[in-house]
């Protein structure tokens, strides 16, 4: 087997056209965008629209149900004297519970 060697003009890394254009345009491809409204003033208005709806508070679903009140208020439990405790007992039916899941001893 005979090796060809190559000029040193053509032995350097030499790109392709396919692979320049496919590095060229970035990581990923840009897809089509949102087209624009007709007038400035539409789109605005649009705009405006977009970014109040996002900037509103998430509000909870009518069925959701209501937070658990806390037995004291405060840091110290004022039957057991405990401080920095758990606001709810989470051993008053003989199971120890945390936000509704139940272990029994």
């Amino acid at each position: 087997m005979q090796l060809i060697r190559l000029p040193a003009s053509l032995a350097t890394k030499a790109t392709s056209p396919l692979l320049s254009r496919t590095y060229s345009r970035g990581l990923r491809p840009r897809g089509p965008g949102p087209l624009p409204l007709g007038s400035a003033a539409d789109q605005a208005e649009f705009e405006q629209l977009v970014k109040d709806a996002a900037s509103t508070p998430a509000t909870n679903h009518p069925d959701a149900k209501a937070p658990v009140p806390d037995e004291f208020q405060g840091d110290t439990n004022p039957s057991t004297g405990e401080v920095g405790g758990p606001k709810r007992e989470p051993v008053r039916f003989g199971d120890w519970s945390f936000k509704g899941r139940v272990t029994d001893f």
